[in-house]
């Protein structure tokens, strides 16, 4: 009797557990007017399930409501073709009752919106998927299995992803959870890749748009060369397989990392110009570098994600600013920069913070607490008030690492740091670090306490003196020729000249300007883009001129006062400093910190 009851029990609890089974059908709806139809199948014992569309995508932090483009959702038992009870019980949910052990859910997405790594996108020559953008997840169930196959072999022959196929049908993937659905874009392509392997890892390269295929050999080979220095640095293959997808459709330019693949997006017009095929090559880096900051060595608010609200961190500045400082000095330990060329992308990273005074309006931890609202969301006065995390985190990750290398006594670095984070928090506790742990584990690798050095850069709106840290190891500014500054900087349109961009510094004048006024006259002159640089090539700091101008249909006068900047400004190494700054300079230069 006993025996039987206990059966009983246990036969009860796996009936009444609940289960659920998820399995997406992907298809063309209109390739003309850039539809997208999914068909979700569900088998569950549930009588209520809700159903979301995520609201932005990991790594690009700003709500972006992919809602908008989902239409025709309906929910039908395939077996008698009867509608299912739902309602939308918000902008991006819906409501599922009364439900049979099988239904289906479909609806249609828009996907012409923007030419972007984070958005849909669908024309005759490709498709492109963002998969928060696309697939509808099971409210708290976020941890369920799903497969994804499409049908649009006769348009798009090969779908690009990192997810692991099915070994009979060429177009059905497979992932664990959504939260690995969500960090696999799938690339729809009638072109085909090359490959090439690093370190333990094969990786696969897919062009889209129209190159030759010396050019796909050449980018592989630097692309090995890249990865292979930057897998050196780290001591580790963390893939069996990465994917790169590079977009040579249109003029765009961007990259989003994911953890086993990364979307880029370049302008084709420029990939045969030396210097902008070099920038291409820094992107690329920059979203590889990600496999493992990021993606696995991570700030704890960085995941697991909440797909309908902010992901709120102040350490931005160590996931995108540490990854801005690596990418072009993997570069130039690659053998793809030489020294000048590798001196001018740092000092051109240093002069944009000093341009403005944004870095006296925001600290490093606000920029990256408020990317959602303020640098993801830029209007015509960010630049004066907003501090890049890329940009000044790339900064400080230089000066964190001349800094090491002056007091470290073993010439530990950031490296180093990477290396025990890694060991630590991605293989051990598989979480992210907060920014006490970070500056704890940099302190018990290297002896060094980068928080008592950095911490009021980190907090507070002020600039870093990176010329101190330069010092270290011998390289210096160099500012001569002092000229004026119109501070404004301007457009053409139609052959008149309009205020594009005004700069605000603290110590300089304001001036009665507005963006898109039309600059009629300077200093009695009618003003066209020669006159205007005429006046740039000749004005002397504290120099006033006249400028007429016409502001929402009114004619307007206003006197300007220049300010100063110098004409010629960069950083030089020192050949005459001591024997200790130069050996940590060689250090730097000739070893991969």
């Amino acid at each position: 009797m006993g025996k039987e009851l206990e059966g009983k029990t246990i036969s009860s609890e796996i009936e009444s557990k609940p289960s659920l089974q998820l399995q997406f059908e992907v298809s063309v709806f209109d390739l003309y007017k850039h539809y997208y139809q999914v068909r979700l199948t569900v088998e569950t014992n549930l009588n209520q399930i809700s159903f979301c569309l995520p609201n932005w995508t990991p790594g690009s932090y700003m709500i972006r409501d992919y809602v908008t483009h989902l239409h025709k959702f309906e929910a039908i038992n395939p077996n008698n073709h009867e509608p299912i009870d739902w309602e939308m019980v918000d902008l991006h949910r819906w409501k599922l009752n009364n439900l049979p052990p099988k239904f289906e859910i479909t609806y249609i997405i828009y996907a012409f919106e923007d030419f972007t790594v984070r958005t849909n996108y669908l024309e005759t020559e490709f498709g492109f998927i963002n998969p928060p953008a696309l697939f509808l997840y099971p409210e708290g169930r976020l941890d369920t299995p799903t497969t994804v196959e499409f049908k649009v072999s006769e348009i798009f022959p090969n779908i690009y992803t990192s997810l692991p196929r099915d070994e009979n049908n060429f177009h059905k993937f497979y992932s664990n959870h959504f939260d690995e659905l969500f960090d696999s874009p799938f690339h729809l392509s009638k072109k085909n890749s090359v490959f090439f392997t690093a370190g333990t890892t094969k990786h696969e390269l897919l062009i889209e748009g129209d190159v030759s295929f010396d050019f796909k050999t050449k980018l592989s080979n630097d692309l090995q060369k890249i990865t292979e220095t930057q897998i050196q640095w780290m001591q580790e293959s963390p893939n069996q397989y990465y994917l790169f997808v590079l977009n040579l459709s249109l003029p765009a330019y961007g990259g989003l990392e994911h953890k086993a693949s990364s979307i880029n997006y370049f302008n084709p017009e420029l990939i045969h110009d030396d210097e902008e095929y070099k920038r291409l090559l820094e992107l690329l880096s920059h979203e590889y570098f990600h496999l493992w900051n990021i993606k696995r060595i991570r700030p704890i608010a960085l995941g697991p994600f909440d797909y309908q609200k902010p992901n709120l961190t102040r350490e931005l500045w160590i996931a995108e600013g540490f990854t801005s400082f690596y990418d072009a000095y993997f570069l130039y330990h690659a053998g793809f920069l030489n020294l000048e060329e590798y001196l001018n992308k740092l000092q051109s990273d240093i002069f944009s913070l000093e341009d403005n005074d944004a870095d006296f309006w925001m600290s490093l931890e606000e920029s990256s607490f408020t990317a959602w609202t303020k640098y993801y969301k830029r209007n015509g006065n960010s630049h004066n008030i907003t501090v890049s995390y890329y940009t000044k985190g790339g900064v400080l990750a230089l000066c964190m690492n001349l800094f090491l290398l002056q007091e470290s006594k073993e010439k530990k670095t950031i490296r180093h740091v990477f290396h025990k984070l890694n060991d630590i928090f991605v293989k051990e506790k598989q979480r992210g670090f907060t920014k006490q742990e970070f500056f704890d584990v940099a302190k018990e690798v290297t002896g060094v306490d980068l928080k008592l050095e950095f911490n009021e850069y980190l907090e507070s709106p002020k600039p870093i003196p990176v010329d101190v840290y330069l010092d270290h190891i011998g390289i210096h500014r160099i500012q001569t020729d002092l000229i004026g500054d119109t501070g404004f900087k301007t457009k053409e349109k139609n052959g008149n000249l309009y205020v594009q961009k005004i700069l605000h510094k603290s110590n300089n004048e304001s001036i009665d300007l507005m963006l898109d006024d039309e600059i009629l006259a300077i200093n009695g002159k009618r003003a066209n883009i020669s006159i205007l640089q005429k006046l740039e090539k000749n004005l002397r700091p504290g120099e006033k001129f006249h400028l007429i101008l016409s502001r929402a249909g009114k004619i307007k006068e206003t006197m300007v006062t220049a300010s100063g900047l110098y004409k010629t400004r960069k950083f030089v190494v020192s050949e005459d400093c001591n024997a200790e700054k130069k050996e940590l300079r060689e250090y730097f230069l000739r070893n991969i910190v």
